[in-house]
């Protein structure tokens, strides 16, 4: 601020020493003064927000972390077929390759739970004059998310693949039946499904 009050002096004594008018030189000085305030208002403002807390994870109940796990089901799906079809393609004779690939279930993601046990120990009597302990037990899970950027997801400890249950195969040239064979053996291989749940067709060129 030193440095800032000396540039102000100078300037206030070498528009004056010019023969200035007073007005001219009261419009520079505020001036440089509100540039001064918006310089010092931007540097708040920045040290404010690196010293802002990160939002802890939150937890919730299963509703919402269902329907964010669903929608990673179709990404599965489409990443694995586009995957087979690259794999496919590079087979010798192959041409283009479209591939379908079915499941027997969905892909399942393991979220974290944040769980609370409670248990009570309740003394209750009966008619006759005698006791009874009554006790329980009870659990609660829910679901633990992260924060990012507004958009909640839940923390998830591994992802586990959807089991194979049939893939077809569309190839340019499986007319061939060495070609065949070769997609249909490097598809058992890769899913380690039986050969008769792949099936392999010629591509329709009409």
């Amino acid at each position: 601020m030193y440095k800032f009050s000396n540039l102000i002096a100078n300037l206030k004594k070498k528009i004056t020493a010019d023969g200035s008018k007073k007005v001219i030189q009261n419009t520079v000085i505020v001036a440089i003064i509100g540039i001064i305030l918006l310089i010092a208002g931007s540097v708040f403002f920045q040290g404010t927000d690196k010293n802002e807390e990160k939002v802890p994870p939150q937890t919730e109940n299963g509703t919402e972390a269902v329907e964010t796990l669903s929608r990673k089901e179709g990404e599965t799906k489409d990443e694995l077929e586009k995957s087979l079809e690259a794999i496919l393609s590079q087979i010798k004779g192959a041409g283009k390759v479209s591939v379908m690939v079915t499941f027997y279930s969905g892909s399942e993601s393991v979220p974290v739970y944040n769980t609370k046990n409670s248990t009570s120990d309740t003394q209750e009597k009966d008619k006759e004059g005698g006791t009874r302990s009554v006790k329980q037990a009870d659990r609660e899970n829910n679901i633990i998310f992260e924060e990012s950027d507004g958009v909640k997801k839940p923390y998830i400890t591994k992802e586990l693949l959807p089991k194979v249950k049939g893939v077809v195969i569309v190839a340019d040239g499986a007319k061939d039946a060495e070609v065949r064979s070769s997609l249909a053996k490097a598809t058992e291989a890769l899913f380690e499904v039986a050969s008769h749940k792949i099936q392999v067709f010629e591509r329709n060129k009409n």
